[in-house]
């Protein structure tokens, strides 16, 4: 296993639109699929979020804004196999502050599913855009052959 330098770090968070974002729940780790955009020039970390001031994700969230996002891939299939984990402190944000971020997650937007089609029901589609101030990252990369 091999630890990734800052700039591959950026690399796979900035290519991939799909992470694993785990808040702090009631008795054990709320963890969420969740699409996200990166900008690595300005370390802009963004996504969207359903549901209203009651879903689960956002009770959790007032309780402790500390949380931590798992992205991972595959280079090259049935090759090599990369990890990487970023923690920081998550907090609501305008759709104007995080604009070039979801312009990356656009960008991502063929592999990336439509957030609102993941709402548990209609009336939970409310999207609130929120910003990871990011204080610790790692990865590691590890060959699969």
């Amino acid at each position: 296993m091999k630890p990734l330098s800052d700039d591959v770090i950026a690399t796979v968070l900035e290519r991939n639109g799909v992470g694993v974002l785990a808040i702090n729940g009631d008795n054990a780790p709320y963890q969420v699929p969740m699409c996200f955009g990166y900008v690595p020039d300005e370390d802009l970390f963004v996504l969207q979020m359903t549901g209203g001031e009651t879903s689960d994700k956002k009770r959790h969230l007032q309780e402790n804004q500390r949380v931590s996002v798992t992205v991972y891939e595959e280079t090259e299939p049935g090759q090599r196999w990369r990890s990487v984990v970023v923690r920081g402190v998550l907090s609501e944000c305008s759709y104007q502050d995080a604009e070039r971020g979801f312009a990356a997650l656009a960008n991502n937007s063929q592999s990336v599913p439509n957030p609102i089609s993941w709402a548990d029901s209609p009336e939970r589609t409310e999207l609130t855009p929120y910003q990871l101030d990011i204080t610790e990252r790692g990865g590691r990369e590890f060959d699969l052959r």
